[in-house]
């Protein structure tokens, strides 16, 4: 018995005549995964473009998640790096690029949100989809631990006797905006002294050239028994630190979490998109204590959202951030 092979509607087709009938069976692709089968997406590498250079904490990210969304996809996921700008230059990179899936990059609050808020970029965070929230980024209120304030309220009560030096990682970041903000709820004036990165305020710190720290980077120099937290900017108590309270339960209510998502253009195909959006769940079902584990290294913390849930985290997060731009008067 023969076969004969042609060509229906577009589809490979293999022609089996039995006993008057026929059976049609469709040539499919095994080695995707089943909501894949039918999608030739990805047959290529794809890359993600890194907002900071090699070596940064954004490209440790990209890395834990590159490695494990290649395995899903079945295709190598590369690191592009376009630092500068605060992230900026990679977001425009992409906004700019071909739709089609292929150009990943790390969208986090401070290339997505602040600088749309303060209107210096040309293009929205509404031009970009999250393929799913894989961080948060939490501001820590925090101390050396021999330090005269045990809680918050010991700093609040001693800030509207005398000056008190704090230290962010940079002018128009989150840690700036929580600062202000914090200001302005419990009515001190904590002095801003900026400086370009965790690290460096830390060292500040520690060296006491700065009496108080807004920073994300704590939970190794809280280990180590070098620093104490007086309070966290979230909406609710972290549960890697359960004991510590958000500035909201001190009865200032300023929570400005940081976001951080591999996204790709809003204009993606959606069926690329949605290829990219499961396999992105896939990479949080299989590997998130892995994930886990290594970003706490860098003092991160995972939080999984799908893609919808990302988009609302995002909108929320630029409602609150534009709230605080215009109170502070820092809108261009």
């Amino acid at each position: 018995m023969g076969t004969e092979s042609r060509k229906e509607k577009g589809r490979n087709l293999v022609h089996w005549p039995i006993g008057g009938g026929s059976i049609f069976l469709l040539t499919i692709l095994l080695s995707l995964p089943a909501w894949a089968a039918e999608e030739p997406f990805p047959d290529r590498p794809i890359n993600i473009i890194v907002s900071m250079a090699p070596g940064g904490v954004m490209d440790t990210h990209a890395q834990i998640l590159g490695e494990r969304l290649g395995k899903v996809l079945g295709q190598p996921v590369l690191r592009l790096h376009k630092p500068g700008a605060g992230g900026r230059l990679a977001a425009s990179f992409v906004a700019r690029a071909k739709a089609d899936g292929y150009s990943l990059f790390t969208g986090t609050s401070s290339n997505l949100i602040i600088p749309v808020a303060l209107k210096k970029v040309d293009y929205t965070w509404e031009d970009f989809i999250p393929l799913g929230i894989y961080c948060k980024g939490i501001i820590h209120l925090y101390v050396k631990t021999d330090a005269p304030w045990k809680t918050l309220a010991d700093l609040v009560a001693d800030a509207k006797t005398r000056q008190i030096k704090a230290g962010t990682f940079g002018k128009n970041t989150t840690s700036d905006y929580v600062l202000e903000g914090f200001n302005r709820e419990a009515g001190v004036k904590l002095i801003n002294v900026p400086y370009k990165s965790c690290s460096e305020t830390v060292t500040a710190l520690l060296g006491g050239n700065i009496d108080v720290d807004f920073c994300s980077s704590s939970m190794g120099q809280m280990a180590a028994g070098a620093v104490r937290i007086l309070a966290i900017s979230d909406y609710e108590r972290s549960k890697y630190l359960p004991e510590i309270k958000t500035l909201k339960d001190w009865g200032y209510p300023v929570t400005l979490p940081m976001w951080y998502s591999l996204c790709v253009q809003k204009d993606t195909p959606p069926k690329v998109l949605d290829i990219l959006t499961r396999a992105m769940q896939e990479v949080y079902k299989n590997y998130g204590k892995q994930i886990q584990d290594e970003l706490l290294r860098v003092d991160a913390y995972a939080h999984f959202l799908d893609s919808q849930q990302s988009i609302q985290a995002y909108r929320q997060d630029y409602e609150v951030t534009l709230k605080l731009v215009k109170e502070l008067g820092a809108q261009e």
